[in-house]
């Protein structure tokens, strides 16, 4: 982290330099306020900031209040001062100072009240994360469910107000039910990633037979695959016994095999396959024949709303967090996720699970 240190003595400068460039943080020095000023309009500018009072052009309270009334984010500011009446703590805190150290600085002093103002700007940043990821939820709810909610209401009132064959009512219900189960999709998926975000993503573990989730999750994704002509083999050897949260893995399974399904061409086949690893956890793969993802793109493909241009091969939504989800649930049980993929040969995703609790 920067830390912009504003002193006009040289030889306090040089000793904050050294002091601040030890416990690692990258310090930045300004001999006034103004030169201070100008470090802090520059891009990537520092946001933890120690200030003398005293100071030629423009001194460090000057400096305080203009930071404050110009603050686009979060600045912390740590006074320097022999300064210690109540008045001049006050006189600071009005100005936009967040704490105060008394001259001559002590080192342990320092370090501890840099060390506050790196946690107080971690949380600010993390709160300013959270915020944008609720506005990207809230755009995407209202993006992805306006488009489904019109066509529902529009083949709903046709339904109702439009005498119609026997075949043509069927056809409109058969597109309301399938816009419904899209918007499903999407609500679940919006839902999921809300939770484990806020921290109340509890797993309720236990000993299940994996081989036999396998199987029931490879035939329920079957029957979609077969709408595309797409065939799922299970190599997955039965009597395979796991420690895990069997519905929040069951969506992983569900995640990972309709994304085979949805970027793998007509016709072709899907392989699933389990082998340990060399750490004792069981490595459960997923291998597709579809176009591969670019290798630019990987590093962002399990991140949060994550869409890589690469489009379903019938059309299918994305919402982009389906892999998201994956990672977090998977992580979340001590295991790992990865992809290996070549563009034009196929993907090949895979998750490991340790075998028992105490693995």
């Amino acid at each position: 982290m920067k830390v912009l240190i504003a002193e006009d003595a040289m030889t306090s400068r040089i000793v904050l330099e050294e002091w601040v460039s030890t416990w690692g943080y990258e310090p930045i020095c300004a001999a006034d306020g103004l030169i201070a000023w100008d470090y802090l309009q520059q891009e990537n500018a520092p946001r933890l900031l120690l200030l003398d009072w005293m100071m030629p052009n423009m001194d460090g309270l000057e400096l305080c209040k203009k930071v404050k009334a110009n603050d686009q984010g979060f600045t912390y500011i740590i006074l320097l001062t022999s300064k210690n009446s109540k008045e001049d703590i006050v006189t600071g805190l009005d100005a936009g100072a967040d704490d105060f150290i008394s001259k001559p600085v002590q080192p342990d002093e320092l370090r501890s009240r840099l060390n506050v103002a790196s946690r107080i700007l971690g949380y600010q940043q993390r709160l300013v994360e959270l915020d944008e990821q609720k506005n990207k939820f809230l755009g995407m709810a209202a993006h992805d469910l306006r488009n489904p909610l019109s066509s529902i209401l529009g083949f709903s009132q046709l339904l109702l107000n439009t005498p119609l064959e026997e075949e043509g009512r069927n056809e409109f219900l058969t597109i309301i039910n399938q816009v419904s189960q899209e918007m499903l999709v999407t609500l679940n998926d919006l839902l999921d990633i809300s939770v484990i975000e806020s921290g109340k993503f509890d797993l309720c573990c236990e000993s299940h037979d994996f081989s036999e989730q396998v199987r029931y999750r490879v035939r329920l994704n079957s029957m979609r695959a077969q709408q595309k002509g797409i065939h799922i083999d299970n190599y997955v050897a039965d009597g395979i016994t796991l420690f895990y949260d069997q519905e929040r893995i069951g969506q992983v399974l569900d995640n990972l095999l309709s994304n085979a399904i949805k970027y793998s061409p007509a016709n072709t086949v899907i392989q699933v396959f389990a082998r340990q690893r060399d750490d004792g956890q069981l490595e459960l793969s997923i291998q597709d024949q579809g176009p591969g993802i670019p290798d630019s793109k990987r590093d962002q493909l399990f991140g949060t709303f994550s869409k890589l241009g690469v489009k379903p091969t019938g059309g299918e939504k994305s919402t982009g967090l389906g892999l998201a989800i994956v990672k977090k649930i998977v992580v979340a049980h001590g295991g790992h996720v990865d992809v290996e993929s070549m563009e034009g040969a196929g993907s090949r995703f895979y998750f490991s699970l340790p075998y028992s609790k105490s693995t």
